[in-house]
């Protein structure tokens, strides 16, 4: 599976394989190159098995050209089309908040989701609700001590 390795001691535009038969790269070959670049001992038996990344460190002093010079980020002109619309994430999100023990005037905490239709509606509901909740916990007297 590739990986892409960042570090200065990397040479640009280096690519760098595991030779045959060796094991292969995953995440405990980071671990492994630390524990040998600093002398540590090794976690667990996985990461001393691992294979470490050391051979692709070849520089001795860091580079200090900018891989992002010359790089141009794109910039989206125009609205973003439905934009204005609620996700999935905040519909779900505004009816669990709309389920929050919140009492109403009547003494009860019975709750009717309002209509909305947009993202800055769901925004406001979710944040006003969860105000509201957190209010209503604040004003709640203790309950007894038995």
């Amino acid at each position: 599976m590739p990986a892409a390795l960042v570090s200065p001691l990397i040479a640009a535009g280096t690519v760098f394989r595991v030779p045959d038969g060796s094991p292969p790269l995953d995440h405990t070959s980071i671990l492994k190159t630390v524990e040998v670049r600093w002398n540590l001992p090794a976690l667990t038996a996985r990461d001393a098995a691992a294979q470490d990344l050391g051979n692709v460190l070849t520089l001795v002093v860091p580079r200090a050209d900018d891989p992002l010079a010359g790089v141009v980020v794109p910039v989206a002109i125009g609205q973003v089309p439905g934009a204005s619309k609620p996700s999935h994430l905040q519909q779900v999100y505004a009816e669990l908040v709309s389920q929050l023990p919140v009492s109403d005037d009547k003494g009860g905490a019975h709750h009717i989701m309002p209509v909305m239709s947009t993202s800055d509606d769901y925004d406001k509901y979710i944040r006003d609700r969860i105000n509201a909740w957190k209010a209503s916990r604040n004003a709640a007297p203790a309950p007894p001590m038995a």
